[in-house]
């Protein structure tokens, strides 16, 4: 069928959209459209004036498609028609179709599909237009159904969601992942260093002066090491959500994943390392950017004892002198103000620490240590036995509902109070589980090297030793002639 004619006679003047779902080399599908668009014109004699294509962009979403650019053209006047190869390329969400395809029309514009060709202008027309978008969202519809299906045999039986390739790994047909003797162990080792101190950064400086690669055989960053560790894994992990991340939440993030099942593959690293990595990254992840790679030794740790407001850098008096001042006395005055001297305070944490490398309080930080590390153990003992508890209860309830004595609605109401408790319980657990790994540190391993290394430390590497062994350094107002003006709590003390 011919276009339709215009009511102002004006020529017609085409734009070419194309759009395919996944892109690669090989496929013939923008060509294919193509060809057939350009029949199309030719047949009817107009031009087509630019072609505009989407490659690898689902038709389920118009928001990073260019479908707006589309109808801005329409509207500004550089054409008037909108060839398609089918309906399905136009979206395959009918709602989100017919409105931009309204827009189009409203702004005098005429959308046709080569190979589906019908007169839209009549109320037969389209209604089989319509059902054409209807169809294709089925399709949509279906083909996601059957993706979430085979996602989920293959969690169950430990496999990822695709055989693509991962660095510390060798994907072999009939075996599946199989540790690649050349990557596991630079990958291991970046876990190692991540949670003794080592930035992203410096890791993936290290990796690309190696050789390694990501796996499409790109120089490490920083975010693509990071997301290649947070998968976990390489701890023989596969990841999964409960839920789908809502607009707000970079579901990306390690903290985004709520679920971790026990993969088919081998482990490169231990589950306590995991752990260890997991926490410190879920904790960065809480700071804010300026935290994540510090200026001064004692960002974060310092803290006003008056309101418990973590203190600021500041510079104090015509000199200039580093300060550290209460954030809440400065911002509303609601505070009487904790100030410290920056000098002041890396002399007596400086002190401390050189006391506790000649193992000067080793006999009353082990007792405190050891009656932390028996209510950290009760704990743990407690919230795993919590977790056991839960899971028989929703196993049980769940039998119940298959076999009909519980109804449907009792049974959601059940298992949502179920799960909350699981989730503080698991919470819990969590929380013993880094007492616990605390509790097991190597302190005075930490103290050695920070006493070495103080004066030839970066303020960046003081800082990461540093909250190994200090939870936060408390200063109260007044002067330093109070004894207690600063007071150091460290990690192995239980609050």
């Amino acid at each position: 069928m011919p276009p339709p004619e215009r009511a102002d006679q004006s020529p017609v003047l085409a734009v070419a959209y194309t759009r395919v779902s996944t892109k690669r080399e090989e496929m013939v599908s923008p060509e294919l459209q193509a060809h057939e668009q350009d029949t199309y014109a030719a047949r009817h004699g107009f031009p087509i004036v630019e072609r505009v294509e989407d490659l690898d962009l689902s038709g389920r979403d118009f928001a990073r498609r260019s479908v707006d650019y589309i109808v801005e053209g329409v509207k500004a006047g550089r054409w008037n028609t909108v060839l398609l190869w089918k309906w399905s390329r136009w979206g395959r969400n009918l709602l989100q179709s017919r409105l931009y395809l309204s827009e189009v029309e409203q702004a005098g514009g005429h959308v046709i599909a080569v190979t589906e060709d019908f007169d839209t202008t009549t109320s037969v027309g389209k209604f089989t237009r319509d059902q054409m978008l209807a169809i294709a969202e089925l399709q949509s519809n279906q083909m996601a159904e059957s993706w979430r299906e085979a996602h989920a045999r293959r969690r169950r039986l430990g496999l990822p969601h695709t055989t693509a390739q991962r660095f510390g790994y060798t994907y072999v047909r009939g075996e599946g992942y199989v540790i690649d003797a050349t990557t596991a162990p630079a990958l291991k080792s970046c876990y190692e260093r991540f949670v003794n101190g080592e930035s992203m950064r410096s890791l993936t400086f290290e990796l690309n002066a190696n050789g390694y690669r990501t796996t499409r055989g790109n120089l490490f960053t920083p975010t693509a090491l990071g997301r290649t560790m947070d998968t976990g894994f390489a701890a023989g992990l596969i990841r999964e959500r409960s839920e789908p991340p809502d607009a707000a939440t970079n579901g990306r993030k390690i903290a985004a994943f709520d679920v971790w099942r026990e993969g088919a593959h081998e482990a490169i690293i231990s589950a306590d390392l995991w752990e260890r990595y997991r926490d410190k990254r879920i904790a960065n992840g809480l700071k804010t950017p300026r935290l994540r790679t510090v200026a001064h030794t004692f960002s974060g740790l310092v803290v006003c004892k008056a309101c418990t407001t973590t203190m600021i850098s500041a510079r104090n008096g015509a000199r200039q002198y580093h300060v550290w001042r209460c954030r809440k006395r400065q911002d509303s005055k609601s505070c009487p103000g904790a100030v410290a001297s920056n000098s002041r305070l890396e002399a007596y944490v400086r002190k401390w620490v050189l006391k506790n490398a000649k193992g000067g309080e080793t006999i009353e930080a082990d007792a405190r240590r050891e009656i932390a590390a028996r209510a950290a153990t009760t704990d743990l003992e407690a919230s795993s036995a919590e977790i056991k508890r839960l899971k028989a209860k929703r196993k049980r309830l769940l039998a119940l509902h298959t076999d009909g004595a519980v109804e449907r609605e009792d049974y959601d109401e059940q298992k949502a109070e179920i799960d909350e408790a699981m989730a503080v319980a698991e919470h819990n657990e969590r929380i013993a589980k880094a007492q616990a790994r605390e509790l097991d540190e190597d302190y005075r391993s930490v103290f050695t090297t920070l006493a070495d290394l103080w004066d030839d430390a970066t303020p960046h590497e003081r800082n990461e030793m540093l909250t190994r062994v200090v939870k936060r350094i408390e200063v109260q107002p007044g002067t330093w002639a109070n004894p207690d003006k600063a007071r150091i709590v460290p990690r192995w003390v239980r609050e």
